[in-house]
């Protein structure tokens, strides 16, 4: 059973430990859904972005940072039914 977007939204804002001047988009893609966070201060490691994949089932997809502003992608399947792909999702998958 998957965790509700809202849910992986806190989850992830906890883990990321921003403190200020943040922000997030969520995209639903037919299975796929994306949150997408806007970030000043982005401090997670290794750890807290296994964290947020063993407990959301979202991976971290793609980061891009811009004159201090980091734009995060985590994704994962929507359907119950593929969530056993998550483990294997890549950047190429989706």
């Amino acid at each position: 059973m998957q965790l509700p977007i809202d849910e992986c939204e806190e989850w992830i804002w906890d883990s990321l430990n921003c403190t200020d001047d943040c922000g997030f988009e969520y995209v639903k893609n037919g299975n796929k859904e994306f949150l997408i966070f806007n970030t000043n201060n982005f401090f997670a490691d290794a750890k807290a972005i296994e964290k947020i994949r063993k407990i959301t089932g979202m991976v971290l997809l793609q980061i891009s940072t811009h004159r201090g502003y980091s734009q995060l992608w985590f994704g994962r399947y929507h359907d119950d039914s593929v969530l056993h792909r998550d483990d294997n999702m890549s950047l190429h998958s989706l």
